[in-house]
């Protein structure tokens, strides 16, 4: 038995201004009917959106498009679909093809959702008795008893989602092509989803699935394409390509990271540099006291090995040093190390508070040491707040430092990336 899909050498061009995406689509629409060749090299203000795509797959094989915003995947999608058609190449699709691409396409708005799952199934190919046989499933599924009579226009867009998606999956389909538009579902809905995807693939149902979310690649897909920019990076086992693609993705942030504007250098020309004060007003790290009235020379430095580093391998021992100066004695003080996630999630804390009260300190300079036996964040940017306290008041608090956390193409969910081992029996 042949491949379901067969894409070869698939090139899809557009252009960048509307008029002339018209005056160019008609052209090559003319040249179509009169047999006359096409052109082969790119026009003023076009671009390739695809270049030189090929693969094929099997029957109960699924294939993840990963890859950035623009990168291509939803031009592809739509081109397995018949919406529209490749520059160069051929695609060919054996069987009956069913797609969720865009919310709501298909749908005539004015009618009600049960006229339009009888709509979409006529469509498919389906006799009036084969789509009584399957439309309580349908309704059942997209969890709309009391709204299937509505017209369409009035559904949310997480209501469209779900009639969409309950219509493409039972209507038999032999290829389903999945965007990611159940991402406006709820969590119970999007779950139920895949696990009717699983179902779909067991049946032998070919999958092709368009996501952003890399767990999501993983555990639905046996395989992945990588697209960047129009063109294949990676094709194969879902886990090594999605890997490749998270190291592509961590050297961008690495790079964007290293070259943000240098920070404020400290007091003394050896001490490492500090990072800068918070904005005024802004309180994503809760409240901020940067007047140096009681403290100044404050000092945060991230060491790994005994080496200053704004850069921490995920999993990696970590020493964060402390300092600043007192400009008046202080009675009862205490230094704690905020580490928040970039967008201001909280993620763990370190305090002398609760280990160690220093009472009576007079000014002068203080170096605080704090050792963390391995660093568990998820890789991305992270911010450390750090108050210094004289009993319950605040002397200062603001951001210390920032630094970045690599994973190497470690494939996290959620904020840690927790050390783990485990051991499975089946009996």
């Amino acid at each position: 038995m042949g491949p379901m899909i067969r894409v070869e050498g698939v090139a899809k061009r557009y252009s960048r201004k509307a008029h002339s995406h018209r005056g160019y689509g008609l052209t090559d629409f003319l040249r179509e009917v009169f047999d006359r060749p096409q052109a082969t090299e790119l026009r003023k203000d076009e671009f390739w959106a695809l270049q030189e795509t090929s693969f094929t797959m099997t029957r109960g094989e699924s294939l993840a498009l990963i890859g950035r915003n623009g990168a291509g995947k939803s031009t592809l999608l739509k081109m397995m679909n018949g919406l529209t058609k490749p520059d160069r190449g051929v695609i060919e699709m054996r069987g009956r093809v069913q797609a969720l691409i865009n919310l709501g396409a298909g749908f005539n708005p004015a009618l009600s959702g049960m006229e339009n799952i009888y709509n979409a199934a006529s469509l498919a190919g389906l006799k009036h008795r084969e789509v009584r046989d399957i439309v309580d499933t349908v309704i059942d599924f997209a969890e709309l008893e009391d709204a299937i009579e509505s017209p369409v226009e009035t559904y949310s867009s997480g209501m469209k989602a779900r009639l969409g998606f309950a219509v493409a999956v039972h209507l038999k389909p032999d290829i389903l092509l999945i965007d990611e538009v159940l991402a406006v579902g709820d969590f119970a809905f999007q779950n139920k989803c895949f696990l009717r995807m699983e179902q779909l693939k067991q049946d032998g149902v070919t999958i092709v699935f368009v996501s952003h979310s890399h767990n999501t690649a993983i555990k639905l897909c046996e395989r992945a394409l990588w697209l960047h920019q129009g063109q294949v990076m990676a094709e194969g086992d879902a886990t090594e390509t999605v890997q490749r693609y998270l190291d592509y993705l961590e050297s961008l942030e690495e790079k964007k990271f290293l070259a943000q504007p240098a920070p404020t250098q400290a007091t003394k020309e050896t001490a490492p540099e500090k990072a800068p004060a918070t904005p005024k007003g802004e309180q994503r790290y809760g409240p901020v006291v940067s007047e140096e009235t009681h403290v100044t020379d404050i000092v945060c430095e991230v060491r790994v090995g005994g080496q200053s580093t704004d850069v921490v391998p995920v999993h990696s021992a970590v020493e964060v040093t402390f300092s600043f100066r007192l400009k008046r004695r202080v009675e009862g003080l205490s230094t704690t190390l905020n580490f928040f996630r970039e967008d201001g999630l909280l993620l763990g804390i370190v305090t002398t508070l609760y280990e160690k009260r220093i009472e009576h300190i007079h000014e002068g300079h203080v170096t605080c040491r704090f050792s963390l036996p391995h660093i568990d964040f998820a890789p991305g940017n992270y911010v450390i707040m750090a108050p210094i306290s004289e009993g319950q008041g605040y002397l200062w608090r603001d951001v210390a430092r920032r630094f970045r956390v690599t994973g190497n193409g470690t494939v996290a969910a959620g904020a840690l990336h927790l050390t783990h081992d485990f051991e499975l029996h089946h009996e």
